[in-house]
């Protein structure tokens, strides 16, 4: 998927701002507010994608040509190349790359975990806003799930391209606020179902939930070759215990509160954020899915333009 330029059918911010007032009932002057902020910075980072040094690979509507492969049960009959048959007497299908547009589902993650600090559940919207704005632009549907989360105008929007599609889903995002659990497995299971045709579902979430619970979802994505990909938001003060004061651990979800001494425990806690990462990013690879690490106090872009371009990012450098 490469954003190709701003089609006409991605509104400005003012258009985005209109629709977002017919949608949201009598004017709310913060939430409107918000939508607009989220536009501007979705549109900044997706310009900082088409401009910087890391552009996403190509994948429109052009359909190139790869060859023939033999025919098998169940691919559909209509893909057939039946001039072929009459000449040779033998089934095969057509293969083409990008012969279809993408319809992507973006799936959020507005647990009270990713609202911990305002700045990881600030960088979940920007992602999610940005990726929605992205996918427009590039001329394919993209649609909204939100998992957990109070106050969202709209929890599941389907993959339109249609117009007044983006500020649905930044009306969507601004509305949303924090809370409860996401139930990791059951949403990708509704998410996966749904799916129909050439899919990718993209992820923004801190993957806070127990690996073992979610991966058998993510098999059943991959078996129908649903394009899976995950952008990992976390907070370093958080996972850094940052600060040598007893303090206590609070649980958003559940409210259960651990004290600790950050500096006898710091060591201890720091292997068992890296035992915790390891499994995610095991059970995303095992499932053919991409994960893309980012902390709230990073810069977007590079991110952005690996998700982008369906490429993994680099390991980062060891010290």
């Amino acid at each position: 998927m490469r954003c190709r330029g701003f089609r006409r059918s991605v509104p400005g911010v003012a258009e985005v701002g209109n629709a977002a007032r017919g949608r949201s009932g009598p004017a709310n002057t913060e939430l409107l507010a918000r939508v607009r902020s989220l536009h501007l910075v979705a549109r900044r980072l997706v310009v900082g994608v088409r401009t910087g040094s890391h552009l996403a690979a190509q994948r429109g509507f052009e359909a190139e040509f790869l060859g023939y492969r033999p025919y098998f049960p169940p691919h559909p009959l209509k893909d057939v190349d039946w001039r072929v048959y009459a000449r040779t007497d033998r089934l095969v299908v057509r293969e083409r790359r990008a012969e279809r547009e993408l319809a992507c589902t973006l799936v959020l993650d507005a647990s009270a975990d990713l609202g911990s600090t305002p700045a990881k559940w600030q960088c979940a919207l920007e992602v999610t806003a940005a990726l929605a704005f992205a996918v427009l632009a590039n001329g394919d549907p993209v649609g909204l799930c939100i998992g957990a989360g109070v106050g969202m105008t709209e929890a599941n929007i389907p993959a339109r391209r249609a117009r007044g599609q983006l500020a649905r889903i930044l009306l969507a995002l601004a509305s949303t606020r924090p809370a409860g659990r996401a139930e990791l497995a059951t949403l990708f299971t509704r998410v996966g179902e749904r799916a129909r045709g050439r899919t990718l579902v993209g992820v923004v979430s801190d993957f806070m939930e127990d690996p073992a619970q979610w991966r058998g979802a993510l098999a059943a994505m991959a078996r129908r070759q649903i394009d899976l990909r995950g952008v990992l938001v976390f907070d370093r003060a958080e996972l850094d215990l940052v600060g040598d004061d007893p303090a206590r651990l609070v649980s958003p979800e559940t409210g259960l509160q651990f004290p600790i001494d950050p500096a006898a425990v710091r060591l201890q806690f720091s292997e068992v954020v890296g035992i915790w990462r390891e499994e995610v990013r095991s059970a995303m690879v095992a499932r053919r899915a991409l994960l893309y690490p980012l902390a709230a106090e990073d810069p977007r872009v590079p991110a952005l333009a690996a998700w982008l371009a369906g490429r993994a990012l680099p390991a980062p450098a060891r010290s």
